[in-house]
């Protein structure tokens, strides 16, 4: 028997959340709706631009974000990755405490803690900008071997292509899963990240049993649509969760396909949307329910998620998912 539902890697963030305006975006020459990585000096500007705001902060990271609702959810989680010793470490080193996940987390003696922040505009569209910090200095030398082996499910995402050191950690996670029949489940994460890694990733997808893709990253990565991604996708034996936003989304396994019909709500913060995505589909998933139930219990965490600030799922929805 597994000693774990999910073990996972990932960038070990601070989420710091901020309401935008569009003009605060074009003021600052951001594209609006994607991941940025900027260094501490853009972080820095990007931060003193809302000093007279009030901001949010939680646990952060895309594959985090979903083992800390997986682990809301009652499930039992291993999470490795890289903090600095300072505040916000500390802060997550805690936090990942209180919701009973298994911190496999090292100290970097060199860099703070990485921090993303996040201009929600009155659209509910998020727009990051993401300082890595210690984060990226996560390697292959630190991977929870025992953790991941012993695991139903190991998750990541295409976020820890942000160095070579986290490639090869990354190779490496999947290497002892699929030695120990552990299923592999690959978030691809951001469009950003899709454009300067499509290959890898067509490469890495070759080698999970789950794929979650939403529209936009499916189009960069078969130049196709949602649906003739889906197939690409299955036709390597992996199960394609294709994210389409406010029409839901296609989750396809060998011939079967599902159509996940979306759950009406008014959209105030897109953060996580995709990661509690996840995180539902994981939960129905290795309890053998049917992707038709995986499919609704992650739209239903989806949609709750944004329907307030904060990257947060409700103690009711979990309530109401909970198996």
């Amino acid at each position: 028997m597994s000693k774990y539902d999910v073990s996972s890697i990932c960038n070990a963030l601070m989420d710091i959340l901020v309401e935008a305006q569009e003009s605060d975006i074009t003021d600052l020459g951001l594209n609006k709706g994607i991941m940025h990585l900027v260094d501490d000096a853009r972080q820095n500007e990007v931060k003193s631009h809302f000093t007279d705001k009030n901001a949010t902060q939680e646990l952060g990271g895309s594959s985090l974000n979903a083992v800390r609702t997986l682990a809301s959810l009652g499930a039992k989680t291993a999470f490795a990755g890289m903090v600095g010793h300072d505040g916000y470490g500390t802060h997550i080193e805690n936090r990942m405490k209180e919701l009973g996940i298994e911190a496999h987390l090292q100290h970097s003696e060199s860099a703070d803690t990485g921090t993303c922040f996040i201009l929600i505009t009155p659209d509910g569209e998020r727009t990051m900008n993401t300082n890595l910090g210690a984060s990226c200095l996560f390697d292959e030398n630190l991977v929870p071997e025992e953790a991941i082996a012993n695991s139903k499910v190991f998750h990541f995402c295409g976020y820890q292509w942000g160095s070579p050191a986290q490639i090869k950690a990354i190779k490496k996670a999947v290497e002892i899963a699929k030695k120990n029949n552990v299923m592999v489940s690959f978030d691809v994460a951001d469009p950003f990240v899709v454009e300067g890694n499509r290959d890898a990733f067509i490469e890495m997808i070759n080698e999970a049993d789950i794929v979650f893709a939403n529209k936009d990253e499916a189009k960069l990565l078969y130049q196709s649509t949602p649906e003739a991604a889906c197939d690409e996708i299955t036709k390597t034996g992996a199960i394609a969760v294709v994210k389409l936003g406010a029409e839901g989304a296609l989750v396809g396994k060998g011939d079967q396909r599902v159509k996940v019909a979306p759950v009406k709500t008014e959209v105030v913060d897109t953060t996580a949307a995709g990661d509690m995505f996840a995180a539902g589909f994981l939960y129905g998933f290795y309890n053998d329910r049917s992707l038709e139930d995986c499919g609704k219990i992650a739209a239903t965490l989806a949609s709750d998620v944004i329907s307030r600030i904060g990257g947060v799922v409700s103690k009711d929805a979990i309530d109401k998912m909970k198996i």
